[in-house]
């Protein structure tokens, strides 16, 4: 009996963990989606502030990306398109691209925790039907 109340226990518990690990992988996507809208580059763009920008680099990456955000830059200012502006600031500062990163680590984390509790589960399971199958034989040879 003692084995039947700890994987109804387990049970439960892995049901609270996957209710849990959707809840927090529906977190993760929505703050993602958050992160990746059009409102949140519009709030960029009107609350940025130029004279934070860092305007000398000493590598080859930066120089490369700042570059970039030039062209881009003047290319919004020629058509006047503010969404051009934008992805030029992106270039120059790529702002989320760690917190991109921590959160698509989050949900790799949170999927490898996910096929690990199943396989516990299914261990559990497994075990409980051949202790099962083992009592049942025992009472059958008593019988006998």
């Amino acid at each position: 009996m003692m084995l039947k109340e700890k994987c109804a226990m387990t049970d439960k518990e892995w049901e609270e963990r996957q209710k849990t690990r959707q809840l927090e992988m529906e977190a993760v996507s929505q703050a993602l989606a958050v992160l990746s809208s059009d409102d949140a580059h519009d709030l960029f763009t009107r609350t940025f502030n130029p004279s934070l920008l860092q305007l000398a680099s000493s590598t080859a990456y930066s120089d490369r990306r700042a570059a970039a955000s030039q062209v881009l830059a003047d290319a919004a200012k020629k058509a006047h398109n503010p969404h051009l502006a934008t992805l030029a600031y992106q270039v120059k500062l790529d702002a989320f691209t760690r917190v991109k990163k921590a959160i698509d680590d989050m949900i790799a984390q949170l999927l490898k925790e996910k096929d690990d509790e199943i396989k516990h589960k299914d261990f559990c399971t497994d075990e409980f039907h051949q202790n099962q199958l083992q009592t049942e034989k025992k009472d059958r040879e008593e019988q006998d």
